[in-house]
């Protein structure tokens, strides 16, 4: 389906495509997204269907990430370290396991599309709860992680 959208690169007419396997990592927290639809001209030039469709990406990924993990709280300013939400004993800052969440989405009227976050998990050696890190962080990596899989998918900022 041919759109009057023109190809910012090349001037060539877009068309609604759906793009190939996408993989970005920042920070041990993984994003894979599949079949996301985008905009692609004749010459293989990529751009989002609007240009907030990155944002709502991270949003509603934000958004899935499981409320049944613990967090763990984050003390110092200098020396950060992370406290266990089970008994306040301190974290390795070696994650253990990861903890993975797919979803099917549809942003903005799009079509279906899937992505799979996979977010570290930190053990505590004393009781045993496996916690994630505060969700600022998570989000930050998360978007520093959706931006590398854009890039490798020739998908240019804005």
């Amino acid at each position: 389906m041919t759109t009057s959208k023109t190809c910012k690169q090349c001037g060539e007419a877009l068309a609604l495509a759906r793009l190939e396997a996408m993989r970005g990592e920042e920070a041990g927290v993984a994003l894979s997204i599949e079949g996301m639809p985008a905009y692609a001209c004749a010459k293989g030039h990529k751009r989002f269907l609007t240009a907030d469709f990155p944002m709502r990406l991270i949003d509603s990924l934000v958004k899935a990430e499981s409320p049944d993990l613990p967090v763990a709280q984050k003390k110092g300013l200098l020396k950060k370290r992370y406290l266990c939400p089970g008994c306040s004993g301190e974290l390795p800052n070696e994650a253990g396991t990861h903890a993975t969440v797919e979803r099917a989405l549809a942003l903005k009227d799009s079509a279906p599309f899937s992505a799979t976050l996979s977010v570290p998990l930190y053990h505590c050696g004393g009781c045993g709860v496996a916690a994630m890190r505060p969700g600022e962080e998570v989000t930050n990596a998360l978007m520093k992680a959706a931006a590398q899989a854009f890039q490798t998918a020739g998908i240019p900022p804005g």
